[in-house]
Parts: structure tokens; C-alpha cells; sequence
């Protein structure tokens, strides 16, 4: 569950990303995306946030979820 996240450590993934061909970060949910922009404001460009895949997302059915996650396949 989100909520029981606590304590959270990041890790240097600026530098991961000058020193890689990483071109985008694919973040599952809204927490994941939020706790992205918030330690890493400067590599938003590299953000793509998409619907958790956890059983809790009610708002999506399997087959909304497989088609709003097939953006990744252009990358």
C-alpha cells in the first residue's frame, strides 16, 4: 500500500541517467510519479507517468491498464 511507505531513500539516478542511454522513466501510479518530481525535479523530462497496475486501482479493468501501458512499446 502507498500509504505504508515511509522513510524514503533515493537513489543518484541523475547520474544514471547522464551515464546511460536512458531516454524515459516509465513511473507505475501517481505516488510514484510525485516522489519522482519531487527528488528529481530536474529529470521530469524523462517522466512518463501511467495507472498503477496494482489490484487496489479500481479504476481501471485489465484491459484499460494493457492498453494505457502499451505507450512503452515506443520507447
Amino acid at each position: 500500500s502507498d500509504s505504508s511507505i515511509r522513510d524514503i531513500i533515493v537513489n543518484d539516478l541523475e547520474k544514471i541517467i547522464t551515464e546511460t542511454k536512458i531516454t524515459k522513466i516509465i513511473l507505475n501510479g501517481g505516488l510514484a510519479y510525485r516522489l519522482f518530481c519531487k527528488y528529481f525535479p530536474q529529470l521530469q523530462e524523462y517522466a512518463i507517468r501511467l495507472p498503477s497496475t496494482s489490484s487496489a486501482n479500481a479504476k481501471y479493468s485489465l484491459l484499460k491498464l494493457v492498453d494505457e501501458w502499451k505507450v512503452i512499446l515506443d520507447y
